[in-house]
Protein backbone atom coordinates (compact mmCIF):
# COMPACT_ATOMS: atom_id res chain seq x y z
CA UNK A 1 0.00 0.00 0.00
CA UNK A 2 0.87 3.58 -0.19
CA UNK A 3 -0.08 6.24 1.78
CA UNK A 4 -0.11 9.94 1.12
CA UNK A 5 -0.78 12.68 3.81
CA UNK A 6 -1.31 16.55 2.76
CA UNK A 7 -0.47 15.56 -1.16
CA UNK A 8 2.72 14.01 0.07
CA UNK A 9 3.67 10.62 -0.03
CA UNK A 10 5.57 8.92 3.35
CA UNK A 11 7.63 5.48 2.87
CA UNK A 12 8.09 4.55 6.21
CA UNK A 13 4.96 2.77 7.89
CA UNK A 14 3.48 -0.70 8.72
CA UNK A 15 0.05 -2.61 10.30
CA UNK A 16 -2.09 -0.61 7.98
CA UNK A 17 -5.93 -1.37 8.28
CA UNK A 18 -8.72 0.01 6.44
CA UNK A 19 -12.18 -0.48 7.38
CA UNK A 20 -14.89 0.32 5.06
CA UNK A 21 -18.78 -0.41 5.52
CA UNK A 22 -21.73 0.38 3.17
CA UNK A 23 -24.04 2.41 4.76
CA UNK A 24 -21.64 4.85 6.96
CA UNK A 25 -19.80 8.13 6.31
CA UNK A 26 -17.23 7.28 8.75
CA UNK A 27 -15.13 4.22 7.65
CA UNK A 28 -11.64 4.19 9.95
CA UNK A 29 -8.24 3.21 9.03
CA UNK A 30 -5.25 3.12 11.55
CA UNK A 31 -1.61 2.68 10.66
CA UNK A 32 1.80 2.66 12.18
CA UNK A 33 4.80 4.92 11.11
CA UNK A 34 7.69 6.14 12.53
CA UNK A 35 8.47 9.39 14.24
CA UNK A 36 11.25 11.69 14.22
CA UNK A 37 10.89 14.75 16.35
CA UNK A 38 13.52 16.26 15.18
CA UNK A 39 12.18 15.86 11.44
CA UNK A 40 10.69 19.04 10.15
CA UNK A 41 7.86 17.24 8.33
CA UNK A 42 7.56 14.72 10.85
CA UNK A 43 6.37 17.42 13.08
CA UNK A 44 3.84 18.76 10.56
CA UNK A 45 2.30 15.47 9.85
CA UNK A 46 2.65 13.48 12.86
CA UNK A 47 1.34 17.23 14.74
CA UNK A 48 -2.04 16.33 17.44
CA UNK A 49 -5.53 17.78 16.22
CA UNK A 50 -4.03 19.29 12.73
CA UNK A 51 -6.77 16.89 11.11
CA UNK A 52 -4.58 16.12 7.98
CA UNK A 53 -5.79 14.80 4.98
CA UNK A 54 -5.06 10.89 4.70
CA UNK A 55 -5.32 8.94 1.02
CA UNK A 56 -4.39 5.28 0.91
CA UNK A 57 -3.23 3.66 -2.35
CA UNK A 58 -2.99 -0.11 -3.26
CA UNK A 59 0.08 -0.99 -4.98
CA UNK A 60 -1.28 -0.24 -8.16
CA UNK A 61 -2.33 3.54 -7.48
CA UNK A 62 -6.18 2.69 -6.95
CA UNK A 63 -7.46 5.28 -4.55
CA UNK A 64 -8.73 3.07 -1.35
CA UNK A 65 -9.30 5.92 0.81
CA UNK A 66 -9.47 9.51 1.83
CA UNK A 67 -10.03 11.17 5.21
CA UNK A 68 -8.63 12.97 7.93
CA UNK A 69 -5.85 12.23 10.66
CA UNK A 70 -8.04 12.12 14.02
CA UNK A 71 -6.31 10.23 16.53
CA UNK A 72 -2.72 10.08 17.76
CA UNK A 73 -0.36 8.33 19.98
CA UNK A 74 2.80 8.57 20.88
CA UNK A 75 4.98 6.65 23.20
CA UNK A 76 8.71 6.85 24.51
CA UNK A 77 10.94 4.26 25.47
CA UNK A 78 14.37 3.16 25.72
CA UNK A 79 14.07 1.02 22.45
CA UNK A 80 11.63 3.12 20.31
CA UNK A 81 8.31 2.56 18.64
CA UNK A 82 6.59 2.72 15.60
CA UNK A 83 3.76 5.18 16.53
CA UNK A 84 -0.03 4.93 15.96
CA UNK A 85 -2.48 7.45 13.29
CA UNK A 86 -6.00 6.57 13.20
CA UNK A 87 -8.92 8.52 11.76
CA UNK A 88 -12.22 8.11 9.65
CA UNK A 89 -12.95 9.23 6.19
CA UNK A 90 -14.02 12.96 4.94
CA UNK A 91 -17.34 12.69 5.96
CA UNK A 92 -17.19 11.06 9.22
CA UNK A 93 -16.69 14.58 10.89
CA UNK A 94 -21.06 14.76 10.25
CA UNK A 95 -21.20 12.08 12.74
CA UNK A 96 -19.50 14.45 15.14
CA UNK A 97 -21.01 17.69 14.77
CA UNK A 98 -24.43 18.81 15.30
CA UNK A 99 -26.16 21.88 13.13
CA UNK A 100 -24.32 25.53 13.86
CA UNK A 101 -26.69 28.03 15.03
CA UNK A 102 -26.10 30.23 11.87
CA UNK A 103 -28.18 27.47 10.21
CA UNK A 104 -31.10 27.72 12.75
CA UNK A 105 -34.11 27.43 12.71
CA UNK A 106 -33.94 23.90 13.18
CA UNK A 107 -37.84 23.31 11.27
CA UNK A 108 -36.99 23.16 7.69
CA UNK A 109 -40.43 23.67 5.08
CA UNK A 110 -40.83 23.22 1.65
CA UNK A 111 -37.21 21.91 1.43
CA UNK A 112 -35.95 18.67 -0.45
CA UNK A 113 -33.17 16.04 0.85
CA UNK A 114 -30.97 17.89 -1.69
CA UNK A 115 -31.30 21.61 -0.80
CA UNK A 116 -30.88 20.51 3.30
CA UNK A 117 -27.67 18.63 2.08
CA UNK A 118 -26.46 21.16 0.54
CA UNK A 119 -27.02 23.85 3.14
CA UNK A 120 -25.24 21.54 6.07
CA UNK A 121 -22.56 19.57 4.67
CA UNK A 122 -21.15 22.38 2.15
CA UNK A 123 -19.96 24.02 5.12
CA UNK A 124 -17.90 21.75 5.72
CA UNK A 125 -16.04 21.51 2.21
CA UNK A 126 -17.52 17.63 2.26
CA UNK A 127 -19.27 17.54 -1.49
CA UNK A 128 -22.18 14.90 -2.36
CA UNK A 129 -22.91 12.69 -5.23
CA UNK A 130 -26.47 11.47 -6.18
CA UNK A 131 -27.00 8.62 -8.02
CA UNK A 132 -29.49 8.35 -11.01
CA UNK A 133 -31.46 6.23 -9.23
CA UNK A 134 -32.72 8.04 -6.56
CA UNK A 135 -32.65 11.31 -8.22
CA UNK A 136 -36.47 11.96 -8.03
CA UNK A 137 -36.94 10.40 -4.35
CA UNK A 138 -34.07 12.94 -3.05
CA UNK A 139 -35.46 15.96 -4.98
CA UNK A 140 -38.78 15.64 -3.28
CA UNK A 141 -40.23 18.37 -0.98
CA UNK A 142 -40.34 17.86 2.64
CA UNK A 143 -43.29 19.87 3.56
CA UNK A 144 -41.33 20.25 7.83
CA UNK A 145 -38.66 18.14 8.85
CA UNK A 146 -37.62 18.80 12.46
CA UNK A 147 -33.67 18.40 13.47
CA UNK A 148 -33.18 18.47 17.15
CA UNK A 149 -30.55 20.54 19.01
CA UNK A 150 -27.84 17.61 19.78
CA UNK A 151 -28.59 15.28 16.95
CA UNK A 152 -25.82 14.66 14.52
CA UNK A 153 -25.92 16.51 10.90
CA UNK A 154 -25.38 12.32 9.74
CA UNK A 155 -28.15 11.16 11.73
CA UNK A 156 -30.72 14.01 11.06
CA UNK A 157 -29.69 13.56 7.03
CA UNK A 158 -29.49 9.84 7.13
CA UNK A 159 -33.17 9.78 8.70
CA UNK A 160 -34.57 11.64 5.98
CA UNK A 161 -32.67 8.96 3.50
CA UNK A 162 -33.98 6.07 5.26
CA UNK A 163 -37.75 7.39 5.07
CA UNK A 164 -36.81 7.21 1.31
CA UNK A 165 -35.31 3.82 1.04
CA UNK A 166 -32.01 5.80 -0.05
CA UNK A 167 -28.55 4.92 1.10
CA UNK A 168 -26.09 7.35 2.67
CA UNK A 169 -22.61 6.27 2.36
CA UNK A 170 -19.71 7.49 0.92
CA UNK A 171 -17.14 7.28 -2.00
CA UNK A 172 -12.66 6.76 -1.63
CA UNK A 173 -13.10 10.23 -2.75
CA UNK A 174 -14.49 11.05 0.68
CA UNK A 175 -17.61 12.63 -1.36
CA UNK A 176 -21.11 11.93 0.48
CA UNK A 177 -22.60 9.11 -1.96
CA UNK A 178 -26.56 8.63 -2.30
CA UNK A 179 -27.57 5.68 -3.93
CA UNK A 180 -29.82 1.99 -4.36
CA UNK A 181 -28.17 -1.00 -4.20
CA UNK A 182 -28.57 -2.82 -7.55
CA UNK A 183 -29.14 -6.34 -6.60
CA UNK A 184 -29.43 -7.80 -9.87
CA UNK A 185 -25.66 -7.48 -10.96
CA UNK A 186 -23.50 -10.13 -11.60
CA UNK A 187 -21.64 -12.10 -8.99
CA UNK A 188 -17.89 -11.52 -8.76
CA UNK A 189 -16.88 -14.04 -6.55
CA UNK A 190 -18.35 -17.77 -5.16
CA UNK A 191 -16.78 -18.70 -1.98
CA UNK A 192 -16.94 -21.49 0.32
CA UNK A 193 -14.93 -23.84 2.48
CA UNK A 194 -12.51 -24.53 0.67
CA UNK A 195 -11.36 -21.02 -0.84
CA UNK A 196 -11.30 -19.30 2.35
CA UNK A 197 -9.68 -18.99 5.77
CA UNK A 198 -12.83 -18.91 7.91
CA UNK A 199 -16.81 -18.18 7.81
CA UNK A 200 -18.81 -17.31 10.69
CA UNK A 201 -23.05 -17.17 10.10
CA UNK A 202 -24.71 -14.70 12.72
CA UNK A 203 -28.84 -14.94 13.14
CA UNK A 204 -30.43 -11.93 15.72
CA UNK A 205 -33.60 -13.44 15.77
CA UNK A 206 -34.57 -10.83 18.66
CA UNK A 207 -34.09 -8.23 16.21
CA UNK A 208 -36.47 -9.35 13.56
CA UNK A 209 -40.21 -9.14 13.07
CA UNK A 210 -42.54 -10.86 10.80
CA UNK A 211 -44.56 -8.29 10.13
CA UNK A 212 -43.66 -4.33 9.79
CA UNK A 213 -46.32 -1.66 9.53
CA UNK A 214 -45.90 1.96 9.29
CA UNK A 215 -48.41 4.52 9.96
CA UNK A 216 -48.45 8.32 8.96
CA UNK A 217 -49.56 10.62 11.61
CA UNK A 218 -52.64 12.89 10.87
CA UNK A 219 -51.74 15.90 8.59
CA UNK A 220 -53.05 19.84 9.37
CA UNK A 221 -54.89 19.46 6.08
CA UNK A 222 -56.55 15.67 6.53
CA UNK A 223 -56.51 14.52 10.45
CA UNK A 224 -58.82 11.76 9.79
CA UNK A 225 -56.04 10.60 7.09
CA UNK A 226 -53.90 7.73 8.63
CA UNK A 227 -52.27 6.15 5.46
CA UNK A 228 -50.46 2.44 6.63
CA UNK A 229 -48.31 0.36 4.82
CA UNK A 230 -46.93 -3.10 5.45
CA UNK A 231 -44.04 -5.53 4.61
CA UNK A 232 -43.64 -9.10 6.14
CA UNK A 233 -40.43 -11.22 6.54
CA UNK A 234 -40.99 -15.08 5.62
CA UNK A 235 -37.99 -15.80 6.80
CA UNK A 236 -39.18 -15.15 10.71
CA UNK A 237 -41.26 -18.64 11.63
CA UNK A 238 -43.12 -16.56 14.83
CA UNK A 239 -45.91 -13.99 14.48
CA UNK A 240 -43.76 -10.96 15.55
CA UNK A 241 -45.02 -7.32 14.78
CA UNK A 242 -43.73 -4.56 15.17
CA UNK A 243 -45.66 -0.60 14.39
CA UNK A 244 -43.87 2.66 13.58
CA UNK A 245 -45.12 5.98 12.93
CA UNK A 246 -43.50 7.94 10.67
CA UNK A 247 -43.67 11.89 11.74
CA UNK A 248 -42.10 13.54 8.91
CA UNK A 249 -42.69 13.39 4.83
CA UNK A 250 -45.60 13.26 2.83
CA UNK A 251 -48.07 10.20 2.57
CA UNK A 252 -46.46 8.45 0.06
CA UNK A 253 -43.35 8.00 2.39
CA UNK A 254 -45.23 4.88 4.58
CA UNK A 255 -44.20 2.18 1.74
CA UNK A 256 -40.31 3.48 1.52
CA UNK A 257 -39.69 3.64 5.68
CA UNK A 258 -41.46 0.17 6.02
CA UNK A 259 -39.10 -1.34 3.23
CA UNK A 260 -36.32 0.65 4.98
CA UNK A 261 -36.85 -0.75 8.65
CA UNK A 262 -37.23 -4.19 7.34
CA UNK A 263 -34.14 -3.94 5.42
CA UNK A 264 -32.64 -2.53 8.43
CA UNK A 265 -33.91 -5.65 10.16
CA UNK A 266 -32.53 -8.10 7.84
CA UNK A 267 -28.94 -6.75 8.80
CA UNK A 268 -29.44 -8.95 11.88
CA UNK A 269 -28.27 -11.54 9.18
CA UNK A 270 -24.73 -11.24 8.60
CA UNK A 271 -21.94 -13.74 7.30
CA UNK A 272 -18.12 -13.15 8.44
CA UNK A 273 -15.30 -14.59 5.85
CA UNK A 274 -11.67 -14.17 6.48
CA UNK A 275 -8.60 -14.77 3.86
CA UNK A 276 -5.46 -14.67 4.40
CA UNK A 277 -4.47 -12.59 1.15
CA UNK A 278 -5.99 -9.30 -0.18
CA UNK A 279 -9.10 -10.15 -1.70
CA UNK A 280 -10.12 -7.34 -4.43
CA UNK A 281 -13.53 -6.34 -3.83
CA UNK A 282 -15.84 -2.80 -3.25
CA UNK A 283 -18.80 -2.46 -1.03
CA UNK A 284 -22.09 -3.45 -3.07
CA UNK A 285 -20.63 -6.39 -5.38
CA UNK A 286 -22.30 -9.14 -4.90
CA UNK A 287 -20.58 -12.74 -4.43
CA UNK A 288 -22.24 -16.04 -3.74
CA UNK A 289 -21.24 -18.49 -0.79
CA UNK A 290 -22.17 -21.95 -0.09
CA UNK A 291 -21.27 -23.53 2.61
CA UNK A 292 -23.52 -26.36 4.87
CA UNK A 293 -21.39 -25.89 8.11
CA UNK A 294 -22.44 -22.18 8.69
CA UNK A 295 -26.34 -23.47 7.34
CA UNK A 296 -26.19 -22.32 3.68
CA UNK A 297 -26.78 -25.47 2.20
CA UNK A 298 -27.53 -23.73 -1.16
CA UNK A 299 -25.71 -21.08 -3.24
CA UNK A 300 -26.73 -17.52 -1.89
CA UNK A 301 -26.34 -14.17 -3.67
CA UNK A 302 -25.31 -11.95 -1.00
CA UNK A 303 -23.92 -8.42 -0.87
CA UNK A 304 -20.38 -7.15 0.32
CA UNK A 305 -21.60 -4.55 3.15
CA UNK A 306 -17.93 -4.27 5.13
CA UNK A 307 -14.12 -5.02 3.94
CA UNK A 308 -11.35 -4.68 6.35
CA UNK A 309 -7.76 -5.28 4.57
CA UNK A 310 -4.80 -5.66 7.00
CA UNK A 311 -1.40 -5.05 5.50
CA UNK A 312 1.98 -5.85 7.56
CA UNK A 313 5.36 -6.28 6.65
CA UNK A 314 4.10 -10.46 7.59
CA UNK A 315 0.57 -10.60 6.14
CA UNK A 316 -2.06 -9.46 3.82
CA UNK A 317 -5.57 -10.42 5.14
CA UNK A 318 -9.14 -9.28 4.17
CA UNK A 319 -12.07 -9.94 6.18
CA UNK A 320 -15.41 -9.19 4.64
CA UNK A 321 -19.06 -8.86 6.03
CA UNK A 322 -22.06 -9.58 3.87
CA UNK A 323 -25.73 -9.14 4.21
CA UNK A 324 -28.57 -10.57 2.19
CA UNK A 325 -29.42 -8.03 -1.17
CA UNK A 326 -32.87 -7.46 1.07
CA UNK A 327 -30.96 -5.83 3.69
CA UNK A 328 -31.00 -3.07 1.09
CA UNK A 329 -33.93 -3.08 -1.28
CA UNK A 330 -36.53 -3.81 2.35
CA UNK A 331 -38.09 -6.92 0.11
CA UNK A 332 -39.23 -9.88 1.82
CA UNK A 333 -36.41 -12.06 1.37
CA UNK A 334 -35.79 -15.38 -0.13
CA UNK A 335 -35.17 -18.28 2.15
CA UNK A 336 -31.53 -18.82 2.30
CA UNK A 337 -31.35 -21.62 5.13
CA UNK A 338 -33.42 -23.95 2.93
CA UNK A 339 -31.94 -27.74 2.99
Amino acid sequence: MKIKINNNFYDFFDDVVISKSLDKVASTFVFKSRFNPDNKLHQELFKPLSFNKVEIYDDNDKLLFTGFSINNTFTSKSVRELQSISGYSLPGILEDVTIPTDKYPLEKNNLSLNNIIKQLVGIFGIKHVIDPEVSRDINLIYETTVAQPSESIKSYISKLASQRNIIMSHNTKGELYFFRLNINSRARYFFNETNSLSMSLSVNGQGLHSNISVIRQPSFDNNDLTPEDKVSNSLVGKYKPYVKVLSSGTDTDTKKAANNILAGELKNISLTIEFDKYIELDLGDIVEVQNKEVYLYNRSRMVVSLITHSVSNESNKTTIGLVIPESFTGENPKNIFSI
